[in-house]
Formats: structure tokens, sequence, C-alpha cells
């Protein structure tokens, strides 16, 4: 059976969008596994460590590049291999193991690292908790400041698109009762331990990497692209700032907007945004995108403004992406967690009247500005942001961790 050109062009948002959700399933499922896989690298030796993360990250050769978590846990496993121990890998749910084995714990906010805690005192392990989200504090605060400004824009509530704290409540104690605590940041997310009264020097901040899989064109057209807005994200779509992405090019329809994302179970924001969003002619919906398209590529060509009001993140791996493989102009929150101030438009606090504020001050800047921010902020993430400098950093960490034991 043939397909014509217009059917086909028809069908592929539909097919994108449940590859999309199939992806977002397949993640979630593989979260919520139970099992604990031993000797990751097959080097059996006398110290142990158990890694509480992701088992699927030693599968097969490739690391998957649709979710950084999958380089992470391996890049962990690998530090703790280069130091001389014995790895296993427990899955996030993997619960009644024998904790007295190991050594060292490393592990994100989950129930099996959670279950370590209650382990025989005498024959505790050191802990690493791996922190993947902003301090739950500031979450938290930030996350009620933001809810009370979206209702008094709309008059309505979007709560199940808000992160309240990173994970669940268990983040802060696993932060708390860890030996020490390895989280993915720059400099706002230790002055967020310190702002909490965190011991100086148990947090040590980790930048965040990105994905490298294509480059920019140097002679992209930026007299074309500069009011062209691009959106990339996941779930937690208010947390993450599309409301105020999408309101903005509501209001000001000389920008066109591109969405790339999006999780279709808040089903909530769609009620109220879909409509909104098919009678204008000046807002893109890409759904999910891959990072190793041509479609991604394409739309980093087309983009000239990279737009992220987050309320709080540890180093936006999504910001990386997109900075490291193309040349636009960041205008991100604070939360954002990383350091590229010089290169970019940085808002403090997340209200859609900051963000409106900061996007009409880069549409007054003449191109060139423009062009000469965006290519600096590829060359700053290029430069600092590589998966090898997180290799080095994440090795350094743990090693300080276990010889200060």
């Amino acid at each position: 059976m043939k397909i014509s050109l217009s059917e086909f062009t028809r069908l592929l948002p539909i097919a994108k969008r449940r590859f999309g959700e199939r992806l977002i399933r397949y993640v979630q499922k593989i979260f919520n596994s139970d099992k604990l896989v031993k000797d990751v690298f097959g080097t059996k030796r006398e110290r142990k460590a158990l890694l509480c993360y992701l088992p699927e990250a030693f599968k097969g050769n490739t690391l998957p590049k649709y979710h950084s978590n999958f380089t992470e846990c391996h890049t962990a496993a690998e530090a703790l291999d280069k130091l001389g121990y014995s790895v296993d890998c427990a899955s996030r749910n993997k619960t009644g193991i024998d904790y007295s084995r190991y050594d060292v714990v490393l592990g994100i906010n989950c129930p099996s690292f959670a279950a370590s805690f209650t382990s025989n005192k005498k024959t505790s392990p050191l802990r690493i908790f791996y922190s993947v989200g902003a301090h739950t504090f500031y979450n938290f605060r930030a996350t009620a400041e933001r809810n009370k400004e979206f209702f008094e824009r709309h008059n309505c509530w979007l709560l199940p698109s808000y992160h309240y704290v990173p994970g669940n409540g268990m983040n802060y104690y696993m932060s708390q009762l860890s030996d020490a605590v390895i989280s993915l940041g720059d400099s706002f997310l230790l002055q967020q331990a310190s702002d909490e009264g965190e011991p100086t020097g148990k947090v040590k901040a980790l930048k965040a990497f990105y994905f490298k899989v294509c480059e920019p064109d140097e002679k992209k057209d930026f007299t074309k692209c500069r009011n062209s807005i691009l959106w990339f994200g996941s779930s937690g779509m208010m947390h993450k700032g599309l409301d105020i992405a999408i309101d903005f090019a509501l209001e000001h329809p000389q920008f066109t907007l591109h969405i790339c994302g999006g999780s279709r179970q808040e089903s909530e924001f769609w009620e109220l945004y879909m409509p909104k969003i098919k009678a204008a002619e000046n807002i893109v919906m890409h759904g999910f995108v891959d990072i190793e398209s041509k479609e991604f590529a394409d739309t980093l060509a087309n983009c000239g403004i990279l737009l992220n009001p987050s309320l709080s993140e540890s180093g936006a791996v999504s910001v990386l992406n997109v900075l490291g493989n193309g040349a636009l102009l960041p205008v991100y929150s604070k939360g954002t967690g990383l350091d590229i101030a010089n290169v970019g438009v940085e808002v403090s606090e997340v209200t859609y009247a900051n963000f409106k504020n900061a996007l009409l001050a880069v549409a007054g800047l003449p191109t060139e500005i423009i062009e000469q921010k965006a290519w600096e902020a590829h060359r700053l993430v290029k430069e600092k942001y590589t998966l090898e400098n997180y290799r080095e950093s994440m090795y350094k960490h743990i090693k300080d961790i276990i010889e200060k034991k």
C-alpha cells in the first residue's frame, strides 16, 4: 500500500507524538523496575560498591541520548571501577539488599538508596548522594510563589505540571543523612546549599554535560531567525515555564515560538492551552524531537533565542544540548543552574512580567549583538560542559570523598 506525500505529512506528527509517549512510558517502566546487576564490569575485587540508579545503563555497547541519566549512571560506575571497586547496580525500587557487603553506596533519591540507611550501623557503608535537583527548600518556595503568580494571571491552578520537590520529600533526608553529596549544578547550586545551612564542603557541584550531535551553520542568518524562540523540555511544563513561552507568543505575534517536547500526560495544561495554540499562527508544535535527528538540527538553525524559564534545576541538560549544538542567545532563569550569564540574559525571579521584559529587551538589540551572544554561548558550552569534563569531575569528587572518609 502506497502512502501519498500529503498523507505521510499528516501522519508524521502523530507518529512522532506516539513514539515520544512510548519512550516516556519505557523510561518510567525501567525507573520502576526491581533488579540488581552484579559486577557490571566483570571485575572481581575485594572492595565493593553499590550504585542505586539504573542497571539498564549497562545493557549493550551504546548509551542512549534521549536521557542523560544513562550516561550519568555509567560514568559513576566507571569512576568507582577506576578507584578499585567491584560495582553492582541496583534499580531504584530494589530493596532487601545486604548493604553490609558494600564499602560505598552511591545513589539517587530512590527506595534502594534510602533502604541503605536502615542497615547495621557497625557495618554502615560510606554513602554518597547523587542529587539531580535544586535544594528541596529552595524548590518548594519557588514553586509556591510561581503557583500564586500564575493564578493571579489566569485564575486557575495547573498543579500537576510542577515539581514541588526534586523527586519526593526523601530528597532532603538523603542529602542530610549521606556522608557527602555530589550534585549537578554550578555556583547557584552551592549558594543554595550554603543558604540552607548545609555544612561547608559537604555538597560538591558537578557541571552537567551535553551530547554533541551536530555543528551549527557558521553562516546562520540571524536577520531571519532573531524573532524565533525555542522552548525545549519535557515533563513538568509549568515548572519549566512553557506557560510563559506560550503567553508571550500569544501576546506578541511578531515572534514565532517553537515548542519541542512537553508531556501529553499533563492533560490540565493542554486543556487550557491547546485551544489557544491552535488559534495562533505563530506557535509551532514539534512534539518529541530526537536530538540526533535532522529536525533537531533544522530547528536550532531556524531559531535565534532559547527560552528557559525553569523554576529550579541543577544544571539543565536540555539547555546545554541546545546551546552545545546550536548558536542561540539564551534567555533563562537563575534557577536553571548554569553559569552562563556572560553570554545570555539571566532572569532572577520567574514571573511572566520579568521574562516578557527580558525578551523585549533582546528584541531591541542590534542583530549583530544577538548573533555575537549566540555564538559566545555555543562556544562556552562546547568548552566547559563536555562529557569529558563531567567524567573527570565525577572521578575527582568520588576520589576526594573516599579519601577523606
